[in-house]
């Protein structure tokens, strides 16, 4: 078994992570390029969504939201020793555009990776919303 790169397995993770998660747009084709067939992510106060093709639809109503600003980001990679499992977390803080104003959301999350043919995949995700509310 050959030595694994962690410096260079955890660049991809953050990679994906700006890519898939912090850079968000309208490119749900690339963002769900990303997911495994089986991917979930469990949001606040919700139930389970599991697989890509439920998830690109999740996505598709996301991107719907108009977000004024966003920061945050995984504080911690981990990568497994066999160099095929992966789990990133961090915090985010969003302000959205709402119909009364804008809206902060900020928490933190932990996601899942697994590597697939040789490519780092999003297997996962669960959040928290510490603090939402509506600006005055």
């Amino acid at each position: 078994m050959s030595k694994i790169d962690l410096e260079k397995e955890e660049k991809l993770i953050r990679k994906i992570h700006r890519d898939m998660i912090l850079d968000q747009n309208t490119d749900i084709d690339k963002e769900a390029s990303y997911f495994t067939e089986d991917a979930f992510v469990i949001p606040p106060n919700g139930s389970p969504i599991i697989g890509a093709d439920n998830l690109k639809k999740v996505c598709e109503e996301m991107v719907k939201t108009e977000v004024i600003s966003k920061s945050g980001g995984p504080t911690r990679v981990k990568i497994s020793k066999s160099g095929d499992l992966a789990y990133d977390m961090g915090n985010y803080r969003l302000i959205n555009k709402g119909d009364k104003g804008p809206v902060t959301e900020e928490g933190y999350f932990l996601t899942i990776y697994r590597k697939v043919g040789g490519k780092w995949k999003f297997e996962g995700q669960i959040w928290n919303n510490l603090a939402s509310q509506q600006s005055k």
